[in-house]
């Protein structure tokens, strides 16, 4: 055997700043990455079966009661504003009958 050279001492290497360059946390904790996946052809799975279905997730009473409202209390935000227009404070019927007639057919509902 021949003499032992000395090797040069090495530069320590430097850690990186991101806390992530390591092992994840989630792997180590033991969710796999095929769970992820797993979960996430679930989620997929399910999202094209509402796409494609045309039930409502949502029951159309409570709509159609918010529908009724935002449509009469702009109806009589017209009317009021009939009302002043005609020097009186008080709402009268026909103040009604006019605003659903300037509106038309369309917005009046018939």
């Amino acid at each position: 055997m021949g003499p032992r050279r000395r090797r040069k001492p090495e530069a320590p290497q430097r850690r990186s700043a991101s806390p992530t360059a390591g092992p994840s946390r989630r792997s180590a904790a033991g969710t796999s990455s095929s769970h992820r996946t797993r979960r996430a052809h679930v989620w997929l799975k399910e999202i094209r079966k509402l796409q494609k279905s045309t039930d409502l997730l949502l029951r159309k009473a409570p709509f159609a009661r918010v529908a009724a409202e935002a449509f009469l209390v702009h109806l009589f935000e017209d009317a009021y504003l009939l009302t002043l227009h005609a020097g009186r404070v008080t709402l009268f019927p026909k103040d009604v009958q006019l605003a659903r007639r300037i509106r038309g057919i369309q917005e009046g509902l018939g």
